[in-house]
């Protein structure tokens, strides 16, 4: 994944709102987050093929208690700032009344490309006569 999205991933997750990338199996009942790549936004083409890319990264919060909106949205904004300098905006704000939960949506940039995790280095194996 982009380095920016996994600094912003941990940066969220270090809030005290529980944080999740994509979604939740069971949903928490009060304050939560869920954030993710969304789509490409751009790229850079050269000879070799694609140089450069940015993504859009989506943050969605939801609770229940409107006292509690500049607390969560600070807390989230820091953490957006922190990693995306001024690459984002507040793209929504929202109350589902079938949830009853407020809805904060942010949208942001990060560049980079999409790497799969590095793997677990294979375990040692005993060597023949050893042992």
């Amino acid at each position: 994944m982009p380095d920016e999205y996994t600094a912003l991933v941990e940066a969220l997750q270090n809030t005290n709102i529980p944080f999740s990338e994509y979604g939740w199996k069971t949903r928490p009942e009060n304050t939560y987050g869920v954030v993710g790549l969304d789509m490409e936004a751009g790229s850079l083409a050269g000879s070799e093929g694609k140089q450069d890319r940015a993504f859009d990264v989506k943050v969605d919060v939801f609770f229940r208690k409107l006292a509690d909106m500049a607390e969560i949205a600070g807390a989230v904004e820091a953490a957006l700032s922190s990693c995306l300098g001024a690459c984002w905006e507040l793209n929504s704000i929202q109350y589902e009344t079938e949830t009853r939960l407020f809805h904060f949506e942010w949208i942001g940039q990060v560049t980079g490309t999409i790497t799969a995790p590095e793997p677990d280095p294979p375990a040692a194996e005993a060597q023949d006569g050893e042992g």
